[in-house]
């Protein structure tokens, strides 16, 4: 009786500890892009802050603060372990890279054929940033154009899948002390419909070899 009642207790003890354990912090990232490969969107730039919008040096690129995202479609939210209220993703369809490029609104590489040119061929930097400037200036305008009926919009609700993967763990191993990272994956159809899935990750995944 005395060694059943011993296990007994310890199984309380051991359940009250796991019970009691602190739940891991959870980071927000997503990714929102068309279903598939003939169409292409544009967002308006009212995301949160997004930690992957930054350069090397700390800075955020002037073209991360336009008013319209026309190549970035992913967000890591930060700081890491923030879990806002709500995300409010805005989108409308947009011309393909080709369309762009035909409507001279393509990138500076594309706009100056600098694929098939000499690196020495090349216009000065201060002839390519002008020009790069323009161009981005172009965009803001025609996307100024489209109807407001064109916007369609996404709330996500993070808190709701914290709690829904509250007592999960990414499969793997990883930095309990980063936590795990909730990605949602938006896929957008040309009929104006989406569909999103979470999935679960660790923030930093497990390293056999550390360098």
């Amino acid at each position: 009786m005395k060694i059943k009642f011993l296990i007994i207790i310890s199984l309380f003890l051991l359940n009250g500890c796991q019970a009691k354990a602190p739940l891991m912090k959870n980071s927000i990232t997503f990714v929102a892009g068309p279903s598939d490969f003939e169409h292409n969107f544009v967002f308006k730039n009212n995301w949160p802050l997004c930690g992957n919008f930054y350069d090397s040096d700390g800075n955020m690129p002037v073209k991360r603060k336009t008013k319209y995202l026309t190549t970035d479609n992913t967000c890591r939210v930060e700081p890491e372990g923030y879990v806002p209220q709500q995300i409010i993703i805005e989108y409308a369809p947009w011309l393909t890279y080709q369309e762009q490029v035909k409507a001279g609104l393509g990138n500076v590489r594309s706009f100056f054929n600098l694929d098939e040119l000499p690196r020495d061929k090349w216009p000065s930097k201060e002839i390519l940033h002008a020009y790069a400037d323009n161009i981005e200036r172009k965009k803001m305008a025609s996307i100024d154009k489209l109807p407001s009926t064109a916007w369609k919009h996404i709330v996500l609700t993070p808190p709701k899948e914290v709690e829904k993967y509250k007592y999960q763990v990414p499969e793997g191993k990883g930095n309990r002390s980063r936590g795990k990272n909730i990605h949602y994956i938006i896929s957008l159809n040309p009929d104006g419909s989406y569909d999103i899935e979470t999935k679960l990750y660790w923030v930093s995944k497990y390293q056999e070899k550390w360098n």
